[in-house]
């Protein structure tokens, strides 16, 4: 029981801290036009050899999606911390 707790709290520790450092990253380099391993896999598959251009939902979710990140991710790392700070108890 207790390991369970144990390894909940430290994933949550540890995936927060993914979360901040991804939403670093992406709030770094929010303005370039980069696209996905997976868009870059499908392009080479297929016959298109040029992604899409970027649209105005792209450019919203470069801004939206590290602002989340680093939003929830000090959430995650404080959750895991309480979660483990209670076995002391």
């Amino acid at each position: 029981m207790d390991w369970e707790v144990i390894l909940k709290g430290l994933g949550l520790v540890l995936f927060g801290l993914l979360f901040v450092l991804v939403g670093l990253d992406g709030w770094r380099h929010r303005r370039q036009e980069r696209i996905s391993g997976i868009e870059a896999a499908i392009l080479r598959a297929g016959e298109d050899e040029e992604p899409l251009p970027f649209n105005r939902w792209d450019r919203t979710m470069a801004f939206v999606q590290p602002v989340l990140m680093l939003i929830f991710g000090p959430l995650m790392i404080l959750g895991g911390v309480a979660i483990l700070s209670l076995l002391g108890e």
